[in-house]
């Protein structure tokens, strides 16, 4: 990747690789806590929060990435999982949060070389920040600073 105020490469990024509606969600690894068995409370969950599930003696608010991008909530069953995400800087430190997820996520290392520009309008939408192609599939990066401040 170039950084294009410097025309300086930029090193390959660890990132965790998961299949979602909007397409494969790109999540820099650096930003997950941990990705724990989802379980939550629904108790309250309204639209795209599915509800909170406790983390550690946190009440985590977990959101759908699916719903967020305007598309349909899936069914999470038994072996789905949530991706904690640290508190976004200047938040306060127990506002983690999370994205339900329905499969296993897979490591990557990911270059210049595994991104290709696309076409789509993913980027349009309110909580994604980037899309790409990856691996011939549609990726995007989830805007993990505006799914936080739905808290």
């Amino acid at each position: 990747m170039v950084d294009e105020t410097t025309d300086k490469e930029i090193g390959s990024v660890r990132c965790l690789i998961v299949p979602a509606d909007p397409g494969l969600l790109v999540i820099p690894s650096a930003a997950v806590a941990e990705i724990v068995p989802l379980s939550l409370d629904e108790s309250l969950a309204e639209g795209n929060l599915l509800g909170f599930m406790s983390w550690r003696g946190v009440d985590v608010p977990v959101y759908s990435m699916e719903g967020m991008t305007g598309n349909d909530i899936p069914e999470f069953g038994k072996r789905s999982k949530a991706f904690i995400f640290y508190p976004w800087k200047g938040s306060e430190k127990n506002m983690f949060f999370a994205i339900a997820i329905r499969h296993n996520p897979r490591p990557r290392l990911l270059s210049s070389e595994d991104v290709k520009a696309s076409d789509d309008d993913q980027e349009d939408k309110d909580f994604i920040c980037a899309s790409f192609i990856y691996d011939g599939e549609i990726a995007v990066i989830p805007d993990l600073q505006a799914i936080s401040l739905q808290q």
